[in-house]
Parts: C-alpha cells; structure tokens; sequence
C-alpha cells in the first residue's frame, strides 16, 4: 500500500512539473503573420518563454523577470531608427538565436537589470550596438556586435558584463568594446575577437578586465588605432588566458596609461606584434608579471612592430619576477625603451635583433637586470642607473 501511495505521489509531481513547464511558454509570435512581440511581453508572467520568428518591425521595453524571447528560424527584430531593445530593470532576462538591427542602440540594459544573450547578433545601429549602465549585469556567449556607428559593445557606471564562448565586435566606427567608470568585463572559455573598428578595447575610467582561465584568448587586431588601452586608474588582470594585440595600423598593440596597471600572472600571456608604432607602451602606469611558486611564469612577446617592442615612459614600471619572460626581438626602433625616470626589472628575458638598440635607457631610468637575460646592443646616458648586471653599466658609448 505504501508503495501505491508513493507512486501516485510521483505522478501527481510529474502532472504538476508538467502543468507548470506548460504554463511557461507564451504563445509563440510570427512578425510575418501580424503578431508582435511588444504584445506577448504585454500579457507575458514572469518566467515565460517567447518564441519568435520573422521579421519583427517593433521597439520593445522588458520590464518583467525571467523572460525569455527565442528567435526561430532567423527571428529579426528591427528598430526603424529607434532604440530595438531595452531591459529596464527586470531580472533573469534572456533573448536568444535573435538579429537585433536599425535601431538608434540595439540593446540597452539599465536600471540594474540582469540580462543573459546567447546566439545573438547586433548590427547597424546609428549609436552603438549594445549598452549596459546604471549597476547592471549582462552575460554573453556566442554573441556578435557589428557595423554600428559608435560602439560595438559599452558598459557604463558599475556595470558588469561577462563574455564567454566566441564573442565578435568588428566594423564598428568607434569602439569595438569600452568601458567605464568602474566598470568590469570577465571573459571565461571564451574566444573574443575585436577588430576592424577605429579603436579596439578601451578600459577607462577605473574599470577592470579579466582572463579567467588558460581557455580564453582575446584578439584585438587589424583596428585603425591601438588595439587595447587600459587607461585612467584601470586594471587588466589576467589569470591565465592569452592576449593578442596585432596589426593595428597606426598606433599601439596594447598600451596603459593614467596611473593603470597590466597584471599577468600563471602563464597568463601578451603577443604584441606587427603594430604600427609600440607593441606595448606605457605611461606612468605599471606592467607586472610574475607567478606563484610551482604556477607557470607569465610572458609577453614582441615582434614586427614599428616603433618600439616596448615602451615605458613618464616613471612607468616593467616589472617581471619568478619564471616570467619577455621577449621583444625583430621591432624597427628598440627592443625595449625605458624614459623619464621609469623603472625595468627583468628576468629570463630576451631583447634581440631588433633594428634600433635592442634596450634604451634614458633620463633618470632604471635598470634591474641579472645574468637571466639575453641583451643584444644597449643604449644609456649618464641619468642612468643598472645593477644586477657588472657587465652593463652607463653611460654607453
């Protein structure tokens, strides 16, 4: 008898899930066939799913939690010039397999509304593509923002975005991603690609970026200016994870400025090459990397630029500690310059057949450099001091 009464309780919770996964799906919407969107999310309770397909000629607002909106079969909505979608405070939302176009921004959350894209491609908005601001959150995997007339992807006042999965912002007539005031990004398993825009990835404004783990690469290539500013207080940290900054065409691979900090630790990695001025420049900020005892040493790598394979100016720090390497070889000017008071400490790093002095010191800078490093031609004036190293002291001839 019990064992009736148990499997009658097992039917009644399956006849409830199934009551209430039934309860969770809204009407689906078909745009080609006069339905709308805006309608469904009218009517919509929280924690339902919308499916969508068509064209979908509509603005929207989200202000209910837990909704989904799926696209089908190539779902578009599309703006006319006005902003597509905004998320106004509404929690646990999702848009997925979704064409967000033509609108003035594609997609905005604000308000502190928490907001998950999966498969979604953002294009050809006349402002930027997407914004989150105002203590928000936002989650992307597998997600392209292309063609917009400011920015591909903004994140603004304390908000957050993670990117994980492929991430594409190309083509865009400002930034392919910026962020500031005290905003962060994390990219976790990811492969983000950021290029063909004016400028590549702007940090600002005492906001942070994060490389989560060995998985992820970030890629900043072939932008007009520099591929990657770290700039006004602000942090790059990463933890693992790979770095590439080339063929940007007129200015820097990576640079930092304004008090900012470039922090690479357990293997974490910057490729700099083929950039057209500095592979990575600093000014009066910091580049530190090193490893825990038994973690793999950070590295960066220089090749093809320009200018410079690295740049420190106005008393900025290359700072490198344990089993961490640089190597700045085949660069047009100096494997590595230090300026103005700005201080070098290397380890088991390599400056090479570079077509300039492989390292220049100058005006008050700094030098800590042991028997580890393999130093091709050095330049130095008399402001400057070396010690790790008898066989190197300045001024040189």
């Amino acid at each position: 008898m019990t064992q009736y009464h148990f499997a009658g309780g097992i039917l009644m919770g399956g006849l409830c899930l199934f009551l209430h996964a039934a309860a969770a799906a809204a009407p689906p919407v078909d745009c080609d066939k006069g339905k709308t969107i805006a309608k469904a999310l009218e009517q919509a309770k929280p924690g339902e799913t919308i499916d969508v397909q068509g064209t979908c000629r509509e603005t929207l607002t989200i202000r209910t939690d837990g909704v989904a909106l799926v696209g089908r079969g190539g779902a578009v909505i599309d703006g006319g010039r006005q902003t597509v979608v905004t998320v106004a405070g509404a929690q646990r939302v999702t848009l997925q397999g979704l064409t967000i176009r033509n609108g003035h921004l594609g997609l905005v959350a604000t308000g502190g509304a928490n907001v998950t894209l999966h498969n979604i491609t953002i294009q050809n908005n006349v402002n930027s593509g997407l914004r989150v601001e105002g203590q928000s959150s936002l989650e992307l995997t597998d997600c392209v923002s292309q063609g917009n007339t400011l920015n591909g992807v903004e994140v603004d006042r304390a908000s957050e975005v993670k990117i994980s999965g492929s991430f594409l912002s190309q083509n865009n007539q400002l930034f392919g991603l910026v962020l500031n005031n005290a905003s962060s990004v994390t990219f976790a398993q990811a492969t983000a690609t950021v290029q063909h825009n004016t400028l590549g990835i702007q940090i600002g404004a005492n906001s942070s970026a994060f490389l989560a783990d060995a998985a992820t690469t970030v890629t900043a290539s072939n932008n007009l200016a520099t591929g990657l500013t770290v700039v006004s207080g602000s942090t790059l940290f990463a933890f693992e994870g790979k770095i590439v900054a080339e063929n940007n065409r007129f200015n820097h691979g990576v640079s930092a400025n304004s008090h900012s900090n470039i922090d690479l630790d357990r293997g974490g990695t910057i490729i700099a090459r083929n950039n057209g001025q500095d592979g990575i420049q600093l000014e009066d900020s910091l580049l530190n990397l090193f490893n825990m005892p038994g973690l793999p040493g950070s590295r960066v790598e220089a090749s093809g630029n320009r200018r410079h394979g690295l740049s420190a100016f106005l008393e900025s720090r290359i700072d490198l500690s344990g089993d961490s390497v640089v190597t700045s070889q085949n660069n047009d000017n100096a494997g590595l310059l230090a300026d103005n008071g700005s201080f070098v400490r290397l380890v088991n790093s390599t400056l090479t057949s570079n077509r300039g002095r492989d390292l220049v010191l100058s005006f008050g800078s700094r030098a800590d450099l042991n028997t580890t490093n393999a130093i091709g031609t050095v330049s130095c004036d008399d402001t400057v001091l070396i010690r790790g190293n008898a066989s190197l002291s300045c001024p040189t001839p």
